[in-house]
């Protein structure tokens, strides 16, 4: 779709690096991040733009009010939800800065207790630690804050361990993180541990945050994880179950992803089966590939070329090779992923964009090659065909394109926006012959 040009495009150094996760089908986590009078401007707005440029995460702002709050003395801030309205949190943020404004308000504490109940991730940056202190949830726990804090954070939670000269620590749902810049640190490291390091890489590459280290953080691993390492998943998944309310996963796919990379070189047949059992119960991504191939090389097996050499090839127009590549690939292993639609489709956007319309064209028909089930494939080369003029060609492209809808996985809401575009493309190209 051509409104999805301008994305492609920002996200193009991503494309070449080749890190993105395949798009998942599943509901994006909703990030709800809690802002108050005097709140640090970095302290949310580092973490909202982590966030915000990840997909996969659908941030919101909100406030004990639903009233205009005042950051800094300059800056308003107009949240969208209350914590009487606020829809249901997969991760909650508590950034710092004049936390005494809403420390007193009981109301506001209950609701971060029960929050605690079904959130799965509950962060705090610089001294929203205090918030985070005042609801209980550090007590027993090691735990940071900004350096001018610690301990005054000490000394309302004695029960925890408060470490100094730590960009963030994370004791599994709770994490917390040093001042300011470090809370862009800290959601980063949660992007890693839900989707994995390659894609928090990617987010910091498109940030331009070189800065980012991450291992500046400690992570006191869950048990589960702590037993894939030592006695391998298989005797994990079988020694652990998933909480029956199912709030809490018993891992995140990042987690197990970059445990197989931290396990190729000692424990390559652990980290192969991670991988694959990654493969089996998720989309599958170009990264586990990429991953399965360095193990499988270390083998001493014929390995196809990784993503990102496939993607500078792409973008050097050299359509055909990545079609050559593709199928060596699947031949030796059916499912072998280089990119996913989203990403291919961007770079096609990009060729179309640069007026390179033989390059555009084989991207744009190779997807539907591809993806042949996907309406937005057959409406991205329906839109091709009309923007050069070959009105027949997207005709038909659009007709496919409307015929895929019902089996499709799309939403109701989607459905119907590709209803409406191929519908009216059809009817103006017939109104032009």
């Amino acid at each position: 779709m051509k409104k999805e040009l301008k994305i492609a495009l920002l996200f193009l150094p991503m494309l070449l690096a080749g890190y993105l996760t395949a798009q998942s089908p599943e509901k994006p986590l909703s990030v709800g991040i809690f802002v108050y009078p005097g709140v640090e401007i970095l302290d949310f707005t580092g973490p909202s733009e982590v966030f915000g440029s990840t997909p996969g995460f659908k941030p919101f702002i909100v406030a004990f009010k639903k009233e205009p709050v005042l950051s800094q003395g300059f800056i308003t801030v107009t949240p969208q939800y209350s914590i009487d309205d606020c829809p249901p949190t997969d991760i909650l943020l508590f950034p710092g800065g004049g936390t005494n404004s809403v420390m007193g308000e009981q109301k506001l504490i209950d609701w971060i207790k029960e929050r605690a109940k079904t959130t799965q991730i509950m962060m705090s940056v610089c001294t929203g630690a205090g918030l985070l202190s005042k609801a209980g949830l550090l007590d027993g726990k090691e735990v940071t804050t900004f350096h001018g804090y610690l301990d005054e954070l000490q000394k309302i939670t004695p029960k925890a361990t408060v470490l100094a000269n730590t960009r963030f620590v994370d004791n599994g749902q709770v994490i917390t993180t040093a001042g300011v810049s470090a809370g862009t640190d800290g959601a980063l490291h949660v992007v890693a541990k839900i989707k994995g390091e390659a894609t928090a890489k990617a987010t910091a590459f498109y940030m331009e945050y070189d800065k980012w280290q991450p291992n500046a953080g400690k992570v006191n691993e869950t048990a589960f994880i702590q037993d894939v390492r030592s006695l391998g998943l298989e005797a994990a998944l079988k020694a652990h179950k998933p909480a029956a309310e199912n709030h809490f996963p018993l891992y995140y796919p990042g987690e197990l992803t970059d445990l197989a990379a931290s396990l190729v070189e000692s424990k390559p047949s652990e980290s192969e089966a991670i991988l694959r059992f990654l493969l089996k119960n998720y989309p599958p991504t170009p990264t586990l590939y990429d991953g399965l191939g360095i193990i499988m090389e270390k083998m001493g097996k014929a390995v196809p070329p990784d993503s990102r050499s496939v993607h500078q090839k792409l973008m050097a127009g050299d359509v055909d090779w990545a079609k050559r590549q593709y199928q060596k690939a699947i031949q030796l292993e059916s499912g072998w992923m280089f990119f996913t639609e989203d990403e291919v489709n961007g770079l096609a956007y990009m060729f179309l964009n640069n007026k390179q319309n033989k390059e555009a064209q084989g991207l744009f028909v190779w997807i539907t090659e591809l993806f042949p089930n996907s309406p937005n494939a057959w409406d991205s080369l329906s839109e091709y065909y009309e923007m050069v003029g070959e009105n027949a060609q997207a005709i038909a492209a659009s007709e496919t394109c409307l015929a895929k809808l019902s089996a499709s996985n799309y939403d109701e809401s989607r459905k119907k926006q590709y209803d409406k575009i191929s519908k009216e493309r059809i009817e103006r190209l017939k109104q032009k012959r």
